[in-house]
């Protein structure tokens, strides 16, 4: 079975701060990405998580759950993504306090990560291989990143922002997509910090192919693409060596207002894409992810009219 995908819905780090608030920004950012200019990355102003991370998610699940009308009890799955240095973070509780908290006595909890920026999307690919279980009707996945150390947020080709994101993939409730497949392929290169044009091309390619194949449709057929909220001119080559056209991203408006929230970036800019042009009965989109060594993908189908 196809299942459903829908109810995306994002928590953002409440406090609202712009690069020049990080001290010595400058000179994080010359370090990290040398020969970049930091007008050119896209990035506005960034979000601080000033409370517990357990609220901001309690704060993502229910607004997911009440957009879809399933109640917590309902929920069969519950599948948490992060990188591994948010993973660190969390405390040995999170999951039992999150679950016990939001009622949600009947989930099964699972937590991706070790992919960084591409955590999520492998999420998408084990919650849809949860249907294999006949009784299963709803896999929530749970995206998360926030930084702490402001010194931390400022990374090669990237200002790091705190962010939740969620969204329901379900059986039984319908939603405006469908989950036709996903991909991720590993680029060794990267992994040793060794990657080069070639490598994070093919890469992409990899995974592209195998998500399109999987998912019976040609890129041609792509109406948007949502990547992950890098140096803007970087995330743009980078798209276009793996075959995506510039015109099809969504990014720069998330980016702007929220810069790069980690493995939530692609939901988050879908999400933004949903709020202001609406997702089309039928219509193929995207969702890419990339990171050191990693290059995920999602492929999902505006759901038929019926």
């Amino acid at each position: 079975m196809t299942p459903a995908i829908g109810s995306f819905a994002c928590a953002f780090g409440d406090l609202e701060r712009e690069p020049k608030d990080i001290p010595g920004f400058d000179e994080l950012w010359r370090a990290q990405s040398p020969d970049t200019d930091f007008a050119s990355m896209g990035a506005g102003t960034f979000r601080t998580m000033t409370r517990p991370v357990g609220e901001y998610v309690a704060d993502c699940v229910k607004r997911v759950l009440d957009d879809a009308g399933v109640p917590a009890s309902e929920v069969d799955r519950i599948v948490f993504a992060t990188s591994d240095a948010t993973l660190a973070r969390l405390g040995r509780d999170f999951a039992v306090e999150v679950m016990l908290g939001l009622g949600l006595t009947s989930a099964v909890p699972a937590v991706l990560s070790f992919l960084q920026c591409c955590s999520s999307l492998e999420a998408l690919r084990y919650g849809r291989q949860a249907f294999d279980d006949e009784d299963v009707r709803h896999v929530l996945v749970v995206a998360l990143d926030f930084t702490p150390d402001d010194a931390q947020r400022v990374r090669q080709f990237a200002l790091f922002s705190d962010a939740v994101a969620g969204c329901l993939i379900s059986r039984t409730a319908g939603g405006p997509l469908r989950l036709l497949s996903t991909a991720a392929a590993v680029d060794p290169e990267g992994l040793a910090g060794h990657d080069s044009f070639v490598s994070r091309q093919r890469v992409a390619r990899t995974a592209l192919a195998k998500a399109l194949a999987k998912g019976g449709a040609g890129l041609d057929r792509v109406a948007k693409v949502f990547p992950t909220n890098l140096y803007e001119p970087l995330t743009a080559f980078n798209a276009m060596a793996a075959g995506l056209p510039r015109p099809l991203l969504h990014f720069t408006g998330p980016m702007r207002a929220y810069a790069h929230c980690g493995n939530c970036d692609w939901i988050i800019n879908l999400a933004d894409h949903a709020d202001g042009q609406g997702l089309r009965p039928g219509e193929l989109y995207l969702a890419t992810a990339s990171a050191p060594g990693f290059f995920a993908c999602g492929l999902l189908e505006g759901t038929p009219a019926s």
